[in-house]
């Protein structure tokens, strides 16, 4: 008979899942406050699977949770963590900085799926512009926390996208007085996430040569971000 004891078997190979599940919100957090759109406010991403540190850091993303405004330097969150993979990420949450760092990193990376797929070609950021030596960029940064300021844009010289936060005003869906995350609006990121995209496409498309190129850029990460909607269910 074979030998069949423990010593002798081969272990079975780690099977790679195709997708990472994480909790989003599909709009916003003012939705939560409204009984006819809460239960539609929050959704489940199926992010592509790749290996991540905390962060979360890949191998387009690295997500960086420093406040300047406040001095605060948040934990990052480790998406491999057995209780965190088990309920598919963590519970959207307005006040929780991990939440903010997993939100930013599922839907940018679901714009940045939709846009390989689209395309046909695999995603590049612009090149570094080291004296004109321009330098390969591994990792497009995300500052969740970059700025006290109802603003959120990307910055083609530091190659991020930097998200603002605010005091909502009276009158709107949010309480008076409460802080105003640009980083939860799945808009705000998927639009943001368009402009690096395209800026790595081709790096003249940033440069106002025409009154319609700037025009263009606001257009299409518009576009992208309202037909990202659409392929949810």
């Amino acid at each position: 008979m074979p030998d069949v004891s423990p010593s002798r078997l081969q272990p079975p190979p780690k099977r790679r899942p195709p997708y990472r599940n994480l909790r989003v919100y599909a709009f916003d957090p003012s939705l939560n406050w409204r009984l006819d759109t809460a239960v539609i406010n929050q959704m489940t991403l199926r992010v592509p699977w790749e290996d991540v540190s905390a962060g979360p850091t890949g191998e387009y993303l690295e997500v960086v949770d420093v406040d300047p405004a406040s001095g605060c330097c948040y934990a990052p969150v480790d998406l491999d963590e057995r209780f965190v993979l088990a309920q598919s990420g963590l519970d959207p949450s307005e006040g929780d900085p991990q939440f903010h760092q997993q939100m930013v990193y599922a839907v940018a990376m679901t714009t940045i799926r939709n846009f390989e797929r689209a395309v046909g070609l695999r995603a590049l950021w612009s090149q570094a512009d080291k004296e004109q030596g321009f330098q390969f960029v591994r990792r497009l940064r995300i500052y969740p926390l970059a700025m006290r300021e109802s603003n959120a844009y990307y910055d083609p010289n530091r190659k991020a996208l930097l998200f603002g936060y605010f005091p909502a005003e009276a009158g709107g869906q949010n309480l008076p007085g409460s802080l105003v995350f640009t980083c939860l609006s799945h808009d705000v990121i998927a639009h943001e996430t368009t402009h690096a995209l395209l800026d790595g496409l081709h790096r003249r498309f940033m440069e106002p040569t025409h009154p319609d190129s700037m025009a263009f850029h606001e257009a299409f990460a518009d576009i992208v971000a309202i037909f990202q909607h659409f392929s949810y269910k």
